[in-house]
């Protein structure tokens, strides 16, 4: 039963984002982009948010929250590059327009109560040695999760994630521009469950102090 819970949300993100990734006539649109598509930066955001949801879902059993933001370092005079998702405490130092029917919900997050950060990337061709470098400065765990890759890229991005020192890769599915997507119910699964064993405590390291 939880395993079907599970990929009942992912079945319903896979169908959507790959829907928008292989239509014809959105591809021909962004092609030559022409006004009146989709920007892919909104598409962006829409996956980000759906992994926010899902994260809060994933850690709510043990009263940790997942958001979007910045991350304070110690001192609390800097702030880390912007966060898609971070998983943290209860709680925030600051929050913008997070009120009621809010246009947007973004927080400012103690690095000492941040657990671990997720990067979203839409189709990822390659990995942003640079960004985790940055994080780790503030958080111990940095997370890489792809919309889609490459079906023969799989592999080399795992281990390049891993040199640049993201502490976990997945996917929703593989595409290689011209077959069918193929979907990765596993690698869902994977992610939920490295964030429960987060919430549980079990997995290893903590927060950057």
């Amino acid at each position: 039963m939880e395993v079907r819970l599970d990929l009942t949300e992912y079945e319903k993100l896979c169908a959507e984002f790959s829907g928008w990734r292989i239509d014809p006539f959105v591809r021909m649109m962004e092609k030559d982009r022409r006004e009146g598509r989709v920007l892919a930066f909104v598409r962006g955001l829409r996956l980000s948010a759906q992994l926010i949801y899902a994260a809060r879902q994933a850690v709510s059993s043990a009263g940790l929250e997942a958001d979007w933001g910045h991350l304070l370092d110690v001192s609390g005079n800097y702030c880390s590059p912007e966060c898609d998702v971070i998983i943290h405490k209860p709680g925030s130092f600051a929050r913008w327009n997070g009120t009621q029917n809010a246009v947007m919900d973004f927080k400012f997050i103690k690095c000492s109560e941040a657990l671990a950060v997720i990067s979203c990337k839409s189709f990822t061709a390659a990995v942003d040695r640079q960004y985790c470098q940055k994080l780790r400065q503030y958080v111990n765990r940095v997370w890489l999760f792809a919309e889609c890759c490459r079906p023969d890229a799989v592999d080399k991005l795992r281990k390049k994630a891993k040199q640049a020192g993201y502490r976990g890769f997945w996917y929703l599915y593989t595409w290689d521009g011209r077959n069918p997507i193929s979907p990765n119910q596993q690698s869902w699964l994977d992610f939920l469950k490295a964030l429960r064993s987060l919430a549980s405590g079990t997995s290893e390291g903590g927060a950057r102090r």
